[in-house]
């Protein structure tokens, strides 16, 4: 079995890199876009997980997770907002 490919989609680049390099490290083939519209033109049905930031630009990750409903493909959502009380 090949690697598992990764896209990390988020509009702050530097958490995408610090992602793809840490990611990479475990082995794993990883590509960024920094937008939603960025990551819908690399064909995101070729990749086993999506990692989408929630808060993006005109496309959010919720968005961009229901128009991909029907692709094969698993996602999960990026949420750097939180605090701990």
């Amino acid at each position: 079995m090949g690697k598992y490919k990764i896209l990390v989609v988020d509009d702050e680049e530097s958490l995408c890199e610090i992602l793809k390099f840490n990611l990479e490290l475990e082995g794993y083939e990883v590509d960024v876009a920094y937008s939603a519209e960025q990551a819908l033109a690399m064909h995101p049905e070729r990749y086993s997980l999506l990692l989408l930031d929630v808060m993006m630009g005109e496309i959010s990750g919720f968005k961009m997770a229901r128009m991909l409903k029907s692709s094969p493909v698993s996602y999960t959502h990026l949420r750097a907002h939180e605090t701990l009380s």
